[in-house]
């Protein structure tokens, strides 16, 4: 009885266009599979032609490594794939062993041949290959809309088959890019808006306001079940947790309660600056979509960033919200976002909320407040937790 060997081919994403700095992304890139796959007990992964071979691979395993391995960021798609000699005739073999378990009506061959001095080009293997299935299965060959997809890829001297593909976010290597903090609450927007950045590379901390004793620990408890999906991506969040409830309660003392979010939220941004720059981070994320909600008008957005010394990137500016919800259940947040929370903002929101502020209206309450020693007590009682991926 012949033995298989099974590898797993993987496709990167955009790294391909890095040019001189393509191996510094491959080399993060690698680095982070195998701290997803850690656990695992596979030792031999290389890099050959643009693509990563993890060899060695316990057929039974699969449903592990793919677990793991679409969560990881750069990752196009990843294929359980048989080796197997660059010969015509080895690929034959071994496409009627790799279909035999299965069944299907339509079927279609895709080969990709890195090799190109194989005497056969792609398409004369899709034919002749196609043609052995064809009158192995009887079934019929569709391009478009087929049941099953044989993927070949021909390489030098060992060649690789297979069916089971699966696709991956793309992006960049988690953790490729320099430091930003975000904005997170218990909410579906922030938590989609960071894993939009971690797909970027960035390395996102992570920053959380709560209003306790006011309200109750849940958004603190959800936000760190957040994170704790969002560590699946990115492999380790630092989540930094700020009182702001003294301050607010200043704020809702001199402040026309039409205004408190507002402020409530520029007192968010002038704090998450401070720790953002005590910790390396030179950018903030804010989940704001445009309009969404009474805070994110263009005029409000303007009157709550004016002050800040970081740049604020928001990724889901022009989502609209069953895009984002669409994107918080596909990575998974969304049901730890819709439980029962009340957070630092929702909790205050009065009947109706400026819309529309006007900068000169925002400075002149301004010059009545006088917080810098709530701002000082709030970064002295700021919590740091660290969270980690555990893996499969």
């Amino acid at each position: 009885m012949e033995i298989y060997n099974y590898s797993i081919l993987i496709h990167y994403s955009e790294i391909a266009l890095k040019l001189k700095n393509r191996p510094y992304f491959e080399r993060m890139f690698i680095n982070n599979i195998k701290l997803h796959l850690k656990g695992l007990g596979f030792s031999n992964i290389k890099l050959k032609a643009a693509r990563v071979i993890i060899h060695g691979i316990n057929f039974k395993d699969w449903g592990k490594f793919k677990h793991c391995l679409k969560n990881v960021m750069g990752l196009q798609n990843a294929t359980l794939m048989i080796k197997v000699k660059t010969d015509l005739k080895e690929i034959q073999k071994t496409s009627s062993h790799l279909i035999k378990n299965i069944s299907f009506d339509k079927f279609r061959i895709t080969t990709k041949r890195q090799y190109k001095q194989f005497q056969y080009t792609s398409g004369d293997i899709n034919t002749i290959i196609g043609k052995h299935i064809q009158d192995q299965t009887k079934s019929s060959v569709n391009l478009n809309n087929p049941d099953c997809n044989i993927i070949i890829e021909i390489m030098k001297d060992i060649s690789y088959i297979g069916f089971d593909k699966i696709s991956g976010f793309s992006g960049l290597p988690a953790n490729c890019q320099e430091k930003a903090l975000s904005l997170i609450s218990s909410g579906i927007d922030s938590p989609v808006a960071s894993f939009e950045m971690i797909k970027r590379g960035v390395i996102v901390e992570f920053i959380h306001f709560h209003s306790l004793p006011a309200i109750n620990k849940q958004s603190i408890e959800n936000v760190k079940n957040i994170l704790k999906v969002l560590s699946n991506y990115q492999l380790e969040s630092t989540l930094f947790l700020v009182p702001l409830f003294e301050l607010q309660q200043k704020v809702m003392q001199i402040i026309p309660d039409k205004y408190w979010v507002i402020f409530f939220r520029k007192l968010m941004i002038e704090l998450s600056n401070t720790i953002a720059e005590k910790n390396g981070a030179i950018a903030l994320i804010s989940g704001e979509s445009v309009g969404q909600v009474a805070s994110q008008t263009l005029s409000n957005i303007r009157a709550i960033s004016k002050n800040s010394t970081l740049p604020i990137l928001r990724p889901l500016c022009g989502m609209n919200k069953e895009d984002i919800v669409n994107k918080a259940k596909l990575i998974g947040t969304y049901d730890i976002s819709i439980m029962p929370h009340d957070d630092c903002c929702s909790f205050f929101v009065p009947p109706h909320p400026e819309t529309k502020a006007r900068l000169n209206d925002i400075s002149d309450m301004e010059e009545k407040l006088n917080l810098s020693e709530s701002l000082s007590r709030a970064i002295e009682k700021t919590e740091k937790i660290n969270i980690k991926y555990i893996g499969v």
